[in-house]
């Protein structure tokens, strides 16, 4: 079964066990993971709040991390702000730690999970072709849209509704919550302007205010990179390749909040 939880308040730790699990937020948690692993970072790690991150921090070289984060649409003190294009000239080399209303403890609260990833729009086919090929018999397709502070927001069912599209054409026989099918409905409808929609929504009307339409354009970017950020032992990598670039079957492996 393909499920469509709309924000993290819907999460019931328990019934993900053992299911494989994508977390979205689009605006723009999981899109500044899977950035901040492309600039560079030697891992992310998602945190519930600042001061779970300070503790954290306390266990690397001041030249060993990054604090990245944000609370209630304002940037955590002593923190970078989450933007996606941002963070090249910061993390390279580095353990990113980061905190954020939604997207971070969406994840936090999948970790149960038997399988764990973190998806965008710019990386969303790889990881539902990498998610189903994790898929054991029994498992669900969990994906989890991570909302806005409690409330439903539409770049994550945008986001979920490219996840489902994907899911259909690549496993058309599974079977789908009419939640699911209704994101995939609003994705077809609205994707030949995929900047338009993020732009439209609560978060982006706010990140416009804030002189972030470079974001936006950043995340609008559907399928450009097929790589995938899976979560295991409390921070995210991206999924590792032999040297002869075949996938292992083993998986070890900003901004303002709402």
């Amino acid at each position: 079964m393909i499920q469509v939880l709309m924000k993290k308040e819907d999460i019931v730790p328990e019934k993900l066990a053992g299911h494989v699990v994508i977390v979205l937020d689009v605006l723009l948690a999981t899109t500044t993971i899977a950035a901040a692993l492309e600039g560079g970072a030697s891992k992310v790690i998602p945190v519930e709040d600042e001061s779970e991150a300070l503790k954290l921090s306390t266990r690397y070289h001041p030249d060993e991390f990054i604090l990245i984060g944000e609370k209630n649409g304002r940037v955590l003190d002593g923190f970078i702000a989450p933007n996606p294009t941002l963070l090249t000239r910061y993390v390279k080399g580095k353990t990113a730690i980061l905190a954020t209303t939604n997207g971070t403890v969406a994840l936090r609260r999948s970790e149960k999970a038997g399988k764990l990833y973190a998806a965008t729009l710019r990386n969303g086919k790889a990881v539902v072709k990498e998610a189903i090929g994790a898929l054991k018999p029994d498992q669900h397709i969990i994906i989890v849209c991570s909302g806005s502070s409690g409330q439903f927001c539409l770049e994550d069912f945008y986001g979920a509704g490219y996840l489902v599209s994907c899911l259909e054409q690549l496993r058309p026989e599974a079977e789908f919550t009419d939640g699911a099918k209704a994101s995939a409905l609003f994705y077809q409808h609205s994707q030949k302007d995929a900047y338009k929609v993020l732009a439209d929504s609560a978060v982006g009307q706010f990140l416009l205010e804030h002189n972030c339409k470079s974001d936006i354009e950043y995340v609008a970017n559907e399928n450009c990179d097929d790589r995938v950020p899976i979560y295991n032992n409390g921070y995210i990598k991206w999924k590792e390749e032999n040297k002869d670039g075949t996938t292992e079957k083993r998986n070890e492996g900003w901004f303002f909040s709402r």
